[in-house]
């Protein structure tokens, strides 16, 4: 791939969280839906016995849960990838084009406007005590 380029696709692979730490979350997201979804016999019980399983098996034989770990680094990779230039885009539209909006009703930098008659020149006027005549 070329080296002009600020994004670097290929980096190299990333490394994966603990099994164990993995299947603890899990867990902790299956408490939580069986939390807000007590109201449902159903989605209490089977996100209940998920987070059993998932408990006992990420303390007891953490290994077992390492293909939902590298699934889901996957997941996170690809929705990293699909997000960033939305959240970049959302961040530009917010502050950026607005201030450019606001700047250029307001002020003229680039002083593109200018009466007609006139020339681009800019006369100048020195400010008071900064004469380089006598400079060493």
């Amino acid at each position: 791939m070329a080296k002009n380029f600020h994004e670097q696709y290929d980096r190299p692979e990333l490394p994966l969280p603990p099994d164990r730490s993995t299947g603890l979350v899990f867990t902790v997201v299956a408490l939580v839906v069986a939390y807000f979804g007590r109201a449902n016999e159903t989605v209490l019980m089977g996100a209940l016995g998920a987070a059993a399983v998932l408990g006992l098996v990420s303390l007891v034989a953490p290994i077992v849960l390492r293909p939902l770990n590298i699934l889901w680094m996957r997941f996170a990779l690809l929705l990293s990838k699909v997000m960033n230039p939305i959240v970049m885009m959302v961040l530009f539209l917010i502050a950026i084009v607005p201030a450019g909006l606001i700047m250029q009703l307001r002020y003229d930098p680039l002083r593109r406007k200018r009466a007609p008659g006139n020339s681009y020149w800019i006369d100048y006027k020195p400010s008071p005590g900064s004469s380089m005549t006598n400079q060493f």
